[in-house]
């Protein structure tokens, strides 16, 4: 009886692992790649990108120009781990993107 209340529990956290596993899964959005930042635009809304790549990994407001810039992380066409950013005006539509190596060059102190 022991032994099948201590199966049920490991079943039991197995099943809840993989839900949650299968939960952050899906609030990822799409697998993230060069040729789907590629698709933002300027002029998009914030809705418009949301949509596209799913929900930011930061968020930062830049109050003095009255922009906002989103990041995303993930591994680019050859493998370095890299941001792409995006800002967004005012009226929360996209003004400019860019995509850089995270630890590579800009004063980080690697060469």
């Amino acid at each position: 009886m022991i032994q099948h209340r201590a199966a049920r529990a490991a079943a039991a956290g197995l099943a809840l692992t993989f839900a949650l596993f299968l939960g952050a899964c899906a609030t990822q959005g799409p697998s993230r790649s060069d040729a789907l930042f590629a698709q933002v635009k300027n002029g998009m809304s914030q809705e418009q990108v949301q949509q596209l790549l799913g929900p930011p990994d930061e968020k930062m407001p830049f109050r003095a120009t009255r922009t906002e810039g989103w990041a995303y992380f993930y591994y680019d066409t050859w493998g370095f781990y890299s941001e792409y950013s995006v800002t967004f005006n005012d009226q929360g539509k996209v003004i400019s993107t860019f995509s850089k190596r995270v630890g590579y060059g800009g004063g980080s102190g690697k060469t």
